[in-house]
């Protein structure tokens, strides 16, 4: 039986590009943190029993354990759980922290870029996921490689992690089935982080890759074991085998694994060794080896460069490397693409470890003219990103309003832009939509694309503001016009007001917040009839593009 598999939530710190600092004032040497999880059910009240189809809210927090406190400026670790037993459904974080869908896993960024830190308010609560609990069996809530680290980048204690075992239904998982799961996930997962290619040339030992063809036939038999597996009158017989089929496969594929060839270099006291220098040891078997990576810089798109000296790096193996770039002058940093993996750009990025051929690409944006958002703010990246791509202006040459309530006919417009504004011919079919206006070839697009229907009599109200539940509306159909994947990957909310969401938004606020398009507030609320800003619908946006 293949190693049961737990989905992880991945928080990613990028300790090294803190910068270097002695002990600042409140930086206590002795200082070290506690971190708990709180495990309750929707009324707040601490359980570690539930119903099969009741939501769990999972809380994480820090403490201080030690003399001294210290505002936190980073941190990373792994929330683990069971997949089969309990489905992830939203989670909700401070708004600082980062948040993006992966391939099943969340992941979350902390890291300060001020000089000020987080302290109480993030010591508190760090944020909290919310899940459903979907089948019968027994699992812990888990934690595992937490790091904190300070004003001076140093990392602090941390007290060791208590699991929370939690028990949903009988406890007892249904044999077949989950063992079915657990298979399916697993060979999903590892197909996911290894390898695919035919006759790489930059791939050394220890790495190592597998053939287009050997990861076919494993994704083949994956795709039959899932249909067994969704298969409600399945027998225990075709259980069985498909296990034992996709087991096979799974073994087979892992047994194709090509290890890439080693390059090793001699290092200076090797040479000395081999020439009889005094840094020989005798009985050491031969000289030793060092192995090193190249580490490749380059910049798409132009509007800046790699500085001198970082553009191509012979790094050794298991240390880290630096990049630093210059961005051209109204131009910032917007991407670094490490071997295809993205990260937020900084003008000096680091890669923790090198552990093979490292392949760094660097993008830059146009800086925006708004004195009215800073590159600290939560939304800063989204309102960069909708401005860029021309589906924002600003309600002034130098103003964004990130606090101002999006209205109706704003995210028509922003929605006819997206769609690269296509010719239309003015009809008559709102009374208060008149020819002329900004946002009168929008709105007539948006209603004969059936994105809008209007409130009926002939009413649109283009200047009223927009709700959040509307804004998933419109982005549903938007996306059902383009025929985008509407599959909704959760079947109910687990926010406390759930119940409060209009019949015509329903489907598409699962639509949303599966997507991870929509996420709801600290509170554990969704607020489907609240309005949105400018700053809250750029974030869903930038979000919406990027499914694409």
């Amino acid at each position: 039986m293949m190693k049961h598999l737990k989905v992880i939530l991945c928080m990613l710190l990028l300790v090294a590009t803190l910068p270097s600092y002695v002990y600042g004032a409140d930086d206590a040497a002795d200082l070290g943190y506690r971190v708990d999880i709180t495990v309750t059910d929707s009324s707040g009240s601490p359980k570690s029993s539930f119903d099969v189809g009741e939501n769990i809210f999972v809380k994480l927090s820090l403490a201080y354990t030690g003399a001294g406190k210290a505002p936190v400026y980073g941190f990373q670790g792994k929330l683990h759980f069971d997949s089969y037993v309990v489905k992830n459904t939203s989670v909700n974080m401070q708004k600082d922290i980062s948040m993006n869908y992966s391939d099943g896993d969340i992941n979350y960024v902390y890291l300060d870029m001020t000089a000020n830190g987080k302290d109480d308010e993030i010591m508190k609560n760090i944020g909290t996921a919310v899940f459903q609990a979907r089948n019968n069996g027994t699992f812990d809530f888990s934690l595992s490689n937490f790091l904190i680290t300070n004003k001076d980048a140093s990392l602090r204690g941390i007290e060791p992690f208590e699991d929370v075992q939690i028990v949903v239904g009988s406890g007892v998982k249904e044999i077949s089935k989950s063992a079915l799961y657990e298979d399916i996930e697993a060979a999903k997962a590892y197909l996911a982080s290894v390898t695919i290619a035919d006759n790489p040339k930059v791939i050394y030992y220890p790495d190592f890759w597998y053939t287009t063809k050997s990861a076919q036939n494993l994704r083949s038999a994956i795709s039959k074991a899932e249909a067994v597996f969704e298969n409600e009158n399945a027998l225990d017989t075709e259980i069985s085998k498909a296990i034992e089929l996709l087991e096979i496969a799974f073994s087979n594929f892992k047994n194709s694994k090509i290890v890439g060839p080693k390059r090793w270099v001699i290092t200076d006291e090797d040479s000395n060794a081999s020439n009889g220098g005094s840094n020989a040891s005798s009985g050491s078997g031969g000289p030793k080896h060092q192995l090193n990576y190249t580490v490749n810089a380059s910049v798409k798109g132009g509007n800046g460069k790699i500085a001198d000296g970082f553009e191509n790096q012979t790094i050794r193996a298991t240390t880290s490397a630096t990049i630093r770039v210059i961005p051209d002058e109204g131009f910032e940093t917007e991407y670094i693409i490490v071997n295809g993996e993205k990260f937020i750009g900084r003008d000096i990025y680091t890669i923790p470890e090198i552990s093979r051929d490292t392949t760094v690409v660097v993008t830059f944006v146009r800086k925006t003219p708004f004195t009215d958002i800073a590159h600290d703010d939560w939304f800063y990246f989204s309102a960069r990103y909708v401005y860029n791509a021309g589906l924002f202006t600003g309600t002034s040459e130098t103003e964004f309003s990130p606090s101002k309530n999006m209205s109706r006919a704003m995210l028509a417009t922003a929605l006819y832009r997206m769609d690269n504004q296509p010719s239309v011919k003015f009809a008559d079919v709102f009374s208060d939509v008149q020819s002329g206006r900004w946002y009168s070839n929008p709105i007539i697009w948006a209603n004969e694309s059936k994105i809008v229907n209007g409130y009926g009599k002939g009413i649109f109200a283009p200047n009223v503001s927009i709700t959040r539940e509307q804004i998933a509306v419109m982005l549903y159909r938007y996306a059902e016009s383009k025929g985008l994947n509407l599959q909704s990957e959760i079947s109910t909310l687990s926010f406390k007001d759930a119940d409060k969401i209009s019949a015509f938004a329903k489907e598409s606020i699962h639509w949303a917040v599966s997507k991870g398009i929509m996420n709801g507030n600290s509170d554990l609320t969704l607020n489907p009839s609240g309005l949105a800003t400018r700053a809250e619908v750029a974030t869903m946006i930038q979000r919406f593009k990027e499914l694409e």
